[in-house]
């Protein structure tokens, strides 16, 4: 093979981006987004371009056309995820020189989201939600959980529900108020990507713009924040950066904090 021989083989990126699909990411926790986006990506110009000629120019050329589609975050994920594609390909078949990700200019961060909903959107909300989609709703904004953590069916004892597969890759216990143990059950019957789904369809029934499922978890721990301390608050909702924490999930209401002045 002219991998084995030091020599680049006649074949495109797109045959790098299936290879590493099927040999790579098909043994990752996060396998299903990894597969959605290669699929994604083989779809445009870019896979079809040969190896022997793949340089930057190419990657420069999707990371612009890119922009154009999404947000400068959403493409940042897609670049370290394709940077790490042709990494593997140096250093693991042999199939290029160098990764031409490497020295180009990544694109800049997204400003944090910080949209939370409202009072009168959740009640419009649980209002038109179905019960199981209401049910679920009442769970996040009450602990902060994502979705996929809340489709996983955590385990209850007492008033504390166990995640034993978070996205950071560790478990951790999260306390419940009286409204979440009410909203809980044992099967919530909703995977993760049925829950984004079935929201969004929710809130353009509902006339709600720009929320999304994980917006409720800014809209919990900007509650939370109210009743727990910043530690606690970040061991409940799982960041071990309070930093990250303040400015990403905590958007407070600057007219409740003048009272307490």
């Amino acid at each position: 093979m002219a991998g084995v021989r030091g020599e680049i083989p006649n074949l495109t990126f797109g045959d790098v981006l299936k290879r590493y699909a099927r040999e790579v990411s098909a043994k990752k926790k996060g396998a299903r987004w990894e597969a959605v986006r290669l699929e994604a990506v083989g779809r445009d110009r870019i896979a079809a371009v040969k190896l022997r000629q793949f340089g930057p120019s190419h990657v420069a050329d999707w990371r612009e056309r890119r922009l154009q589609d999404v947000s400068g975050a959403s493409v940042r994920r897609e670049w370290n995820l394709l940077s790490h594609v042709c990494t593997f390909a140096v250093r693991e078949w042999s199939w290029l020189k160098v990764n031409p990700f490497k020295g180009l200019s990544r694109p800049p961060d997204s400003r944090p989201r910080d949209r939370t909903a409202t009072e009168g959107e959740l009640e419009r909300l649980l209002a038109l939600a179905s019960p199981a989609l209401r049910r679920v709703i009442r769970f996040a904004v009450e602990t902060g959980m994502r979705a996929s953590e809340i489709a996983s069916n955590p385990p209850v004892k007492g008033r504390v529900a166990t995640l034993y597969d978070t996205k950071n890759g560790t478990s951790r216990e999260v306390p419940l108020s009286a409204a979440a143990l009410e909203a809980w059950r044992e099967d919530f019957g909703l995977t993760a990507g049925s829950i984004s789904a079935l929201f969004a369809g929710l809130c353009d029934e509902a006339g709600i713009k720009g929320l999304t499922f994980h917006d409720l978890k800014h809209t919990a721990a900007t509650r939370l924040a109210k009743k727990l301390s910043p530690l606690e608050l970040a061991k409940m909702i799982g960041h071990r950066d309070l930093k990250m924490l303040l400015n990403v999930y905590y958007k407070a209401d600057m007219e409740e904090v003048a009272k307490k002045l």
